[in-house]
């Protein structure tokens, strides 16, 4: 009996350490642990820089957007440059005896096409009216040092096409020829004493 006790008992014991150990081959394995992302503590002097849903977008700082410089086209005259012309253009036509006035500003110089008032030019003489112009330009826009002034419709006719094509954005250098033309024109009408 004794013999049938141990045997009970190492039958118990083998069958508990059988349980046991069967427990632990049927076990799910635990998943990985993966580390938390740690979330920055807010500072609560700082202002939010993206907008917090189901919240309004109140005080928060404008983030400057980088802007791109614009960049001039080699050749091409600045707005300035066009803007002078536009304001030399309304200086010559307010000089009584002046019609109309077409201008070309290149550098520090102006190049003037004026259409005359037929009365006007009888009782001044054209060279008066186109001297006046050119004072006045002079006078008014300090950056011009040499204004010339024509009157003949051929140069006006030059100084509009060369006008035109400016303001529809062709460099001036495309009408340098043009330009070099109507300036020793304009050198040999006025005698240069401008």
């Amino acid at each position: 009996m004794h013999n049938k006790r141990i045997i009970l008992y190492l039958s118990l014991l083998l069958a508990a350490s059988l349980l046991l150990s069967s427990c632990a081959l049927f076990r799910r394995p635990e998943p990985e642990r993966q580390p938390v992302p740690q979330t920055p503590v807010p500072d609560p002097n700082l202002v939010p820089q993206t907008p917090v849903p189901n919240q309004p977008n109140v005080n928060q700082p404008q983030v400057p957007q980088q802007q791109t410089p614009r960049v001039q086209p080699e050749g091409q005259p600045t707005p300035d440059a066009m803007q002078m012309a536009e304001r030399i253009a309304d200086i010559a036509t307010d000089v009584e005896g002046v019609d109309n006035s077409v201008v070309v500003v290149i550098s520090n110089m102006a190049l003037v096409g004026i259409t005359l008032e037929r009365d006007e030019t009888a009782q001044r003489g054209e060279k008066e009216i186109k001297q006046e112009v050119a004072r006045r330009i002079e006078k008014r826009e300090p950056s011009i040092v040499n204004a010339y002034v024509s009157a003949n419709p051929d140069i006006v006719k030059q100084l509009q096409d060369i006008s035109r094509g400016i303001r529809n954005g062709k460099p001036i250098s495309t009408f340098f020829d043009q330009i070099t033309d109507v300036l020793s024109r304009m050198r040999a009408e006025s005698g240069d004493n401008q």
